[in-house]
């Protein structure tokens, strides 16, 4: 019994951060039904972000196949009065709608909040846009990149020399995801309490401007625009950096602590400089930055990253190589934390697939990969099954484009 078993989850919303947030749904025991257009489907599933034609040009994209496991695909045609039909009559029985279609899009289907409650006032209608509705930028569409160059994020990304840079992961289609499947779980349990459903809106800028809440209150607080940070240490601390080795590859330091910065410079054999006038405290280091940094990066250059990274984790002083995609995955912590869950030799495919899971485990009942995601409308007949249709009325759907 995982938490969110017997939750009916009807999802309309495509591409990356609708169905992360209904994947992340999914893992808990929601039954998830993806909504697809006839014919092609989620656009995503032809996207060519990834590396590979061999998924892409069978609908199964390397950038569709992260967020939709665990969920039922039913092609339906929305635009279609019968297509519609269908859908209000799916909704009476569904717990929660996902959608992240532009701002007032599903008002103009006729399929908004304001009309479906009438029909289920228990439903929990989730709308994720980029800018919000009824904002000033609420009509605006984007994506992940856009949002990052709207909110700032890429402001403070990068060097002077590469001038601003976006995040290499879609870090805000993710955690707009998060957020939003955050929101919904609330809402569900607020229901529990009041026996009401209730409206969400989600939004992309909010999520990155509360990624950036650190640099926007020291803003508000003294005034200083922040800009390019490069790879400076978010603590501002000057016993933090990042440093080249011998093996010229990075090791990323973070001793913020005052017992850490102590024994960071035990283990470079530079205990004495805890009594140099320079280095005594935070406010002479701080002072004094580039000439600690100096005297740092010059004797991480006499060991190798990964000499580097065992003796002061071994020290308890927080560090890490900087580590390809291949080489964590490769590392015994990820097999040890379970989070990479593999689907054998599938069909849709011809080959295995592997996914994540959610990023944290519960002692019992937690979160599940049940099944790979599905080419689309795999499970058209399956689901209208459920909702009374038999094989000739679904024959028909299908002859007259509604399905």
């Amino acid at each position: 019994m995982q938490p969110l078993s017997g939750i009916r989850v009807i999802d309309v919303s495509r591409v990356v951060a609708g169905p992360f947030c209904t994947f992340q749904l999914a893992l808990q025991g929601a039954d998830v039904i993806k909504i697809e257009m006839p014919g092609k489907g989620d656009p995503v599933r032809w996207s060519p972000a990834g590396s590979d034609t061999h998924y892409r040009t069978r609908g199964m994209a390397t950038n569709y196949m992260p967020q939709n496991s665990n969920k039922r695909s039913l092609t339906l045609n929305l635009k279609n009065e019968e297509g519609k039909a269908v859908f209000r009559e799916m909704v009476k029985t569904a717990d929660v709608v996902m959608e992240n279609f532009r701002a007032g899009y599903m008002k103009e289907l006729g399929l908004d909040y304001d009309e479906l409650r009438k029909i289920n006032p228990k439903l929990i209608f989730c709308s994720l846009t980029a800018y919000g509705q009824n904002a000033p930028k609420g009509h605006h569409t984007a994506y992940d990149g856009i949002v990052q160059a709207a909110s700032g994020m890429m402001s403070v990304t990068g060097t002077k020399v590469t001038g601003p840079l976006k995040v290499g992961p879609v870090i805000l289609d993710y955690a707009s995801g998060l957020a939003a499947a955050y929101a919904i779980t609330l809402s569900l349990l607020r229901r529990d309490k009041t026996g009401e459903g209730q409206y969400i809106d989600v939004s992309m800028l909010d999520t990155a401007l509360t990624f950036m809440s650190a640099l926007i209150v020291d803003y508000k607080a003294t005034g200083n625009v922040p800009g390019l940070r490069g790879n400076v240490p978010a603590s501002g601390v000057p016993t933090s950096g990042y440093y080249h080795c011998a093996d010229e590859r990075m090791i990323v330091v973070g001793a913020n602590e005052e017992h850490q910065a102590v024994k960071l410079f035990e283990v470079l054999g530079q205990a004495h400089l805890l009594a140099d006038p320079r280095f005594t405290g935070m406010e002479e280091r701080l002072a004094n930055g580039p000439a600690l940094a100096a005297i740092f990066a010059a004797i991480f250059k006499t060991r190798t990253s990964v000499e580097w990274e065992q003796i002061l984790n071994d020290a308890r002083v927080p560090c890490s190589l900087v580590r390809s995609i291949d080489e964590i995955l490769a590392h015994p912590q990820v097999a040890a934390r379970q989070q990479l869950h593999t689907f054998k030799d599938l069909k849709s495919t011809e080959s295995d697939v592997t996914v994540l899971n959610a990023p944290f485990k519960f002692a019992k009942d937690g979160p599940q990969l049940k099944s790979p995601p599905p080419t689309v409308g795999e499970h058209t007949e399956a689901v209208l099954g459920e909702f009374g249709y038999d094989k000739d009325q679904i024959a028909g759907l299908r002859k007259r484009g509604v399905v």
